[in-house]
């Protein structure tokens, strides 16, 4: 089986349970705080405690789910307001070095572009941390941007037992917070806090609530998008995708942190579980890697900014 791992770095990284949606990994990166579940249909291994699939299955044709939610705090360096626009955040697919890409790979590119025209390929060949993929508000199947629900304790929604979830620092400022929840409205003073912290470089304080985590099983999320637009714009995935692929709107737009966006990224054409890939043409996954892992990852373009690290790790069985 493939082996899950995620963190806010490269470096720090956490094994998963795959199909554990109800249990995100919670993260705090540098640029991000949020939660994290990765879904892999028929997920083949001899360990019967592995849990092969979940009901988020059910009834969907798709073979693999990233989901995620949280809050993009104000912390980017080249822009005098520190926020993430709609131009800024990428997510890809990435190795770390380089990669054996099939034969007719560009009818594979072409197929991506039809499902996602942000789709770009133009780094998939580099020798060192190649990678392929989109602006994240374009990239992504679904899209939701919620107002923060300063009356949910959201931490409660994850076990802080798991030893997926101990992360020492993240934890301790949790409880931090939970500490002082006597204090009338602290959680919106807390909001504020965390923002103005962030903006005076105390890039470690996260940005809470990110929750509550409540679209796991069949409870799917939802596209809306409406807090996004000053206008009244209905917007389906498809016309999102199409909508924020000019430049110019891209870039009038700005991953605010006082909102909780959530995603899900699907699709029914990539087999994580086989390794084994149908984009017009059908290749093979593991000769694609070389014997690599391929990590998902939430970053800026030049790669110097990491909001966090999706790895599948195939060692064990390639």
């Amino acid at each position: 089986m493939p082996i899950i791992r995620i963190g806010p770095t490269y470096s720090f990284l956490q094994k998963y349970n795959v199909n554990d949606d109800k249990n995100p990994i919670f993260i705090n990166s540098t640029h991000f705080t949020g939660y994290i579940t990765f879904r892999l249909k028929n997920h083949h291994y001899k360990d019967e405690n592995v849990t092969k699939t979940c009901t988020y299955f059910e009834d969907h044709s798709r073979l693999f789910s990233i989901q995620f939610q949280g809050r993009f705090k104000p912390t980017n360096p080249n822009r005098s307001n520190n926020l993430w626009s709609f131009d800024d955040i990428f997510f890809c697919a990435e190795t770390e070095e380089s990669t054996n890409p099939p034969i007719g790979s560009q009818l594979a590119v072409k197929f991506a572009q039809f499902i996602d025209p942000g789709f770009m390929a133009d780094k998939m060949f580099s020798s060192k941390r190649p990678w392929c993929g989109s602006y994240l508000i374009c990239g992504m199947n679904i899209v939701k941007v919620m107002k923060v629900n300063n009356d949910v304790d959201n931490i409660d929604n994850v076990d802080k037992n798991n030893p997926k979830n101990q992360n020492i620092q993240n934890i301790q400022n949790i409880q931090n917070i939970q500490n002082v929840q006597n204090v009338q409205n602290i959680q919106n003073i807390q909001n504020v806090q965390n923002i103005q912290n962030i903006q005076n470089n105390n890039i470690d304080t996260p940005l809470l609530p990110v929750g509550p985590w409540v679209n796991y099983g069949k409870n799917y999320i939802k596209e809306d998008t409406s807090l996004i637009h000053h206008e009244e714009i209905v917007f389906d995935s498809s016309k999102r995708r199409y909508y924020f692929l000019d430049p110019f709107i891209r870039n009038s737009h700005f991953f605010d942190p006082s909102l909780v966006y959530a995603f899900d990224f699907f699709n029914n054409f990539i087999d994580f579980s086989t390794m084994n890939a149908n984009m017009i043409i059908k290749f093979s996954i593991k000769k694609v890697l070389v014997n690599q892992p391929l990590r998902f990852v939430c970053r800026n373009y030049d790669g110097d900014a990491i909001f966090f690290v999706i790895e599948i790790d195939y060692s064990d069985i390639c």
